[in-house]
């Protein structure tokens, strides 16, 4: 009997740290998604300094890969990081076009990075 509670309790365990990581996943890339949407939005407007933007989005990324990463390693959440810098950079040089495209390609990375952590049921299988 002792060892079935055991049992219980391990069960629990784990279950509740999945849970909790997925609630963690999905509020960051929540958010990411909507920082990214304020950031093309800062792009398109000439009275917003999207520089600044990108520069604060940056910061926060790292802070949350950093987080992420205590869960879960993937090559993709250091690739965001580069595409990031890569928006950043074509800011610098007043590309707002290229910056732009830029965002799209971060708007899907952030999907198919969600997509890669959180949980699924495929995982399963």
């Amino acid at each position: 009997m002792k060892r079935f509670v055991i049992a219980l309790v391990i069960l629990a365990a784990i279950i509740t740290g999945g849970v909790l990581e997925t609630v963690h996943i999905d509020r960051t890339f929540n958010e990411l998604d909507a920082r990214i949407n304020a950031l093309e939005a800062a792009i398109k407007s000439p009275t917003d300094d999207a520089l600044d933007e990108v520069k604060e989005l940056s910061a926060w990324w790292e802070k949350k890969r950093a987080g992420l990463e205590l869960f879960t390693w993937s090559p993709d959440l250091r690739a965001f990081s580069v595409a990031l810098a890569e928006t950043e950079g074509s800011l610098e040089c007043g590309d707002d076009k290229n910056a732009l495209s830029k965002c799209q390609s971060l708007l899907t990375m952030s999907g198919n990075l969600r997509a890669l952590l959180d949980f699924s049921p495929s995982d399963i299988i």
